[in-house]
């Protein structure tokens, strides 16, 4: 015989305590973006949680911080795996709708007007790491940047950096791996590198592009966070592991949360776009959750 579980209608000023805590929870979120290690991890979590907004991926991380495969239990339920008993369910932020019908009257249909009211509500999502029976996954190795890269990347990420209306060639970059050069309209990736480091360093000059550095007033130090950390979720994402050594260490590379959010912010929206534009798999399940 099934069990009902009457859930108990948290007051006003319940409600309100966990929305304050959770807005306490995000800003501290923000705030470990400013360390070596909170960058790190966010970069780090970005092959996984793809289907989230920034400000969900750190009230993720802050709760779980190994999280790598995060749902809404139903999601689980359907694949037949379940929390372990005594789990505490990660709270993200959703968007909730709702239909408020008013007094004025629609001269078209006779029928009084609806508004669409929408607020974003505390919700509840499950880690894989929190099922009791996780589901087999497959085990993404990553390739070494001395090898080879995935076939077609080269091709793919040129097409878009020539899109941007630049020219792509191979040659001489003195000590860096490459550059790019915003007058002339060019990038340059160092000849002789194996084709994983040339790839990701394309990636990487990409990135300056799309987070158009040549306008954008930063110093150079966070111009190059942004382009590397960008490198980092596309070459992770597809296979090729290089943030490891890649991503310097950044404590007190933005001065405050406003800088370190919209750096963060940047880096994901241009991540998503190359990957978008290279036909990486897409997320688990569609839509952005809050």
């Amino acid at each position: 015989m099934a069990t009902t579980y009457n859930r108990r209608r948290l007051t006003a000023q319940e409600r309100a305590d966990r929305i304050a805590a959770a807005r306490e929870q995000l800003l501290a979120g923000v705030d470990t973006l400013m360390t070596g290690e909170g960058w790190r991890q966010l970069v780090e979590s970005r092959r996984w949680l793809r289907r989230y907004s920034l400000r969900n991926i750190l009230m993720i991380l802050m709760q779980c911080p190994g999280a790598s495969d995060v749902r809404p239990l139903s999601e689980w339920n359907k694949l037949g795996c379940y929390t372990r008993k005594g789990t505490k369910q990660i709270k993200i932020w959703a968007p909730s709708t709702r239909t408020i019908q008013t007094t004025e009257v629609d001269p078209e249909t006779g029928e009084l007007k609806t508004l669409r009211a929408v607020r974003f509500v505390l919700v509840n999502v499950v880690d894989v790491s929190q099922l009791a029976n996780p589901p087999a996954r497959e085990d993404i190795s990553p390739s070494e940047l001395h090898g080879a890269a995935p076939e077609g990347l080269w091709d793919s990420i040129t097409r878009m950096v020539e899109a941007e209306g630049f020219t792509v060639e191979r040659g001489d970059c003195g000590t860096a791996l490459g550059w790019v050069d915003f007058p002339g309209r060019t990038v340059r990736v160092r000849a002789g590198v194996d084709p994983a480091q040339a790839v990701k360093t394309l990636a990487h000059e990409l990135a300056h592009i799309l987070c158009e550095h040549n306008t954008r007033d930063l110093p150079p130090a966070v111009r190059e966070v942004e382009a590397e950390s960008v490198a980092c979720v596309v070459t992770s994402v597809l296979g090729l592991d290089s943030l490891a050594y890649s991503v310097p260490y950044v404590a007190g590379w933005a001065g405050d949360r406003d800088a370190a959010r919209g750096s963060a912010e940047q880096v994901l929206a241009v991540a998503d776009r190359i990957l978008a534009g290279i036909g990486a798999p897409a997320p688990g399940a569609t839509g952005e959750r809050a």
